[in-house]
């Protein structure tokens, strides 16, 4: 009895641990809100800016050089994304979750309406315009009640982006 319960009692824990850190899981309550765009906090990979693939959108202005694309990210870490948001223009520079599952998001000055929810793993959202046409995903990688941040991937890598509650 003794050496079947040993092992049992091993796995359970093993399991429970495992499934107690395996996903960060955000809170649907602190979600709902309105958010506006903060600072940028951290940038991945940016050493080969200067081969960055072309993208298909030609409503994407690319980066001239990594110079621009240096000074741009320095002034969004203190908080002047005008230079940020032309170079990346899928910024989300303000965005709204309601309680009934509705949402809005400005993006690059266009106001888009739709309908949220969060993704099976509770770490993320996924918005759906109304004329479901697009679905933006939102990765989280921190909320509290003041603060959001959001992992953005770019072609420059993931941008992580702070928002803050109005």
């Amino acid at each position: 009895m003794k050496t079947i319960a040993k092992p049992f009692i091993f796995i359970l824990c093993l399991t429970f641990f495992y499934s107690c850190g395996n996903v960060p899981q955000v809170s649907r309550k602190k979600v709902i809100g309105s958010w506006k765009l903060d600072q940028l906090v951290s940038v991945g990979d940016i050493s080969d800016t200067n081969n960055r693939k072309a993208t298909t959108d030609r409503s994407k202005p690319a980066a001239k050089s990594s110079r621009e694309l240096k000074v741009a990210m320095v002034d969004a870490q203190k908080g002047d994304f005008a230079k940020f948001s032309d170079l990346f223009p899928e910024t989300k520079n303000e965005m709204e979750f309601r309680a009934d599952n509705t949402a809005s998001m400005t993006i690059h000055g266009n106001l888009l309406n739709g309908t949220w929810q969060m993704n099976e793993k509770m770490n993320g959202l996924i918005f759906t315009l109304s004329d479901k046409s697009k679905i933006i995903n939102l990765s989280i990688a921190g909320v509290n009640s003041n603060s959001m941040q959001v992992d953005e991937p770019t072609d420059i890598g993931v941008v992580r982006l702070s928002y803050t509650k109005k």
